[in-house]
């Protein structure tokens, strides 16, 4: 059975974004041997991405090429939204069983790549099996937190850490 796995990266104080939605705090820190702190070796692991409206216009306010070309893509909305990459579809069905008939299905692992809506909602209907954090070393004081909502209490077991040199740590958590 496939996995759902939350990997982000989330500054000390619990932020994932800039209140704007900016990501632009992530690239701030020094990275002289252009780590990429596991990024695509996880990539690697996955064939199925969930992501919310916003963090999917953000990701194409990048200006880049559509960095997930091998997965299909599912934006969760109430609202219209102009899909405009391919393999790329909008959900409005109730997740729940939308979740549950990817995860039989042949292949490899579904990440939620965001935002904190999404994240929390998942966690109260008992969705996601992993998270992947990559805590950065910035404090932001404010913008968009990582589990807004207050999402229902979940235990997850600390199964690895993995710190570099930078001050980025990661931490992989399997819900019990």
């Amino acid at each position: 059975m496939k996995k759902c796995k939350l990997y982000i990266a989330t500054s000390i104080d619990g932020f994932i974004a800039r209140a704007d939605g900016s990501l632009d705090w992530l690239d701030a820190v020094p990275n002289p041997d252009k780590l990429d702190y596991g990024y695509y070796a996880f990539y690697d692991t996955v064939d199925t991405l969930i992501m919310g409206r916003k963090t999917y216009e953000e990701v194409l306010g990048f200006g880049v090429d559509w960095p997930y070309p091998n997965c299909k893509t599912y934006i969760v909305s109430s609202k219209e939204v102009e899909i405009k990459t391919e393999n790329t579809y909008l959900i409005n069905d109730p997740l729940e069983s939308k979740i549950k008939e990817w995860q039989n299905e042949e292949g490899k692992d579904i990440w939620v790549v965001g935002g904190g809506v999404l994240i929390s909602s998942m966690l109260d209907l008992g969705l996601i099996d992993e998270m992947l954090l990559t805590i950065t070393p910035v404090i932001l004081g404010s913008g968009i937190p990582l589990f807004p909502n207050s999402p229902k209490e979940t235990q997850f077991e600390l199964v690895k850490t993995e710190a570099f040199d930078t001050g980025f740590v990661n931490l992989t958590y399997k819900r019990h």
